[in-house]
């Protein structure tokens, strides 16, 4: 409750956002150490100047994180911090994760997507019927495979996901660029509603925030970060779907496209994609091959950094014929996947050392790379 608190209060700071936000804990390793540092421990956060520091300051001298967490729950029950079990440990991994995130719906899927594999569907607004058929046909394979589907709740491509994805009983979550109680657009509203009895809304927005220009572009990056897989099913060479996979691959997760016409202007985005290294869609079963080959994820795998700075994971008995150092990285590795930053992290060594040491066990057949700088036990 306490470190919950402190999330909301420094959320609340003018001139911090997601991203100091998540380097702030990073630097103190709890918010409530970064609430008492001093004004010149502050400045070593890298991006918080000397008048954003003193802004800072006078800031924590107005405010009781307690009280404040009292008050705000009143008005905004249904939200999460980094600091609760229940926000999604594979949103925090993004260097940029919204630091509260509010929720309308089954809060069950979160627990799920520690089990389940998540696929982000977006594309263009107005779709063709080749668009709309081929997300008609992705959604209900990845239903019927148990994969939740994340997409956004626009028109076109991100409304046909989220349909024929709950059409075939299948799991669904939708983030949105309002509050989570607004429909937007409109015409989307019985789907929303749809969605809040048998999927869930996300929202980085209280309740009554209506629809922003700039919020939907920032929404692009919450959908990106609960997918371990990004499909753009069609769009044009400018169009937000790309955005979502620009943001995608920069978080180190798999892209896809699906082809299209060359005569088609909606399909000129995703032509574009597999021209820059997507994987391209062939059949409406590519994705379930591909998530196959992709180890399923826990949430240790996935954990959101704790307090102590520790590591809950068992590590396995290193080989003994290795050198220390090498024998070091290989214990750190298990049958769970875990990113480079977070194998950095464990091991407290530099970024270059870790991965030469990772390249020489994986030419030794003992750690394997998966997509996105991911590795395990060979």
């Amino acid at each position: 409750m306490t470190e919950r608190a402190y999330w909301l209060a420094w959320a609340q700071a003018h001139g911090l956002g997601p991203i100091l936000l998540k380097r702030l804990h990073s630097h103190f390793g709890t918010m409530a150490q970064a609430w008492h540092a001093d004004g010149a421990d502050l400045l070593e956060v890298e991006g918080i100047g000397l008048g954003g520091g003193a802004s800072l300051v006078e800031y924590r001298q107005t405010v009781d994180p307690l009280e404040r967490l009292v008050s705000y729950t009143e008005q905004h029950p249904n939200f999460w911090t980094p600091a609760d079990a229940e926000y999604p440990a594979l949103l925090y991994e993004i260097t940029d994760p919204p630091p509260l995130l509010f929720y309308r719906g089954r809060t069950e899927l979160i627990s799920a997507l520690g089990q389940h594999p998540s696929v982000g569907i977006v594309g263009t607004r107005s779709p063709s019927e080749y668009g709309q058929r081929w997300t008609r046909r992705l959604a209900q394979q990845l239903a019927a495979h148990g994969v939740i589907v994340v997409s956004g709740l626009a028109k076109g491509i991100d409304r046909w996901a989220h349909q024929h994805t709950l059409d075939s009983q299948g799991l669904t979550i939708a983030v949105l660029g309002t509050g989570v109680d607004c429909s937007y657009p409109w015409d989307n509203r019985e789907l929303q509603e749809r969605i809040a009895q048998d999927g869930l809304l996300l929202s980085e927005h209280p309740n009554g925030t209506p629809p922003d220009r700039g919020h939907f572009p920032r929404r692009n990056r919450i959908i990106a970060g609960l997918s371990r897989v990004v499909v753009v099913a069609e769009a044009p060479a400018r169009s937000g779907a790309l955005i979502t996979a620009q943001l995608a691959n920069d978080y180190g997760r798999d892209v896809f496209a699906v082809p299209g016409s060359l005569d088609n202007p909606n399909s000129a985005g995703c032509l574009g994609l597999i021209n820059q290294g997507a994987q391209m869609i062939l059949t409406d079963t590519t994705l379930i091959t591909a998530l196959g080959q992709l180890p399923q994820i826990g949430n240790d795998a996935m954990a959101k950094p704790r307090d102590t700075g520790k590591s809950d994971r068992a590590a396995p008995n290193p080989a003994p014929s290795l050198p220390p150092a090498m024998a070091e990285v290989l214990a750190a590795v298990t049958d769970e996947p875990a990113t480079l930053d977070r194998l950095v992290q464990d091991l407290n060594q530099p970024t270059g050392e870790v991965l030469a040491t990772l390249v020489q066990l994986e030419l030794m057949g003992l750690v394997t790379q998966l997509p996105g700088m991911r590795y395990q036990r060979g």
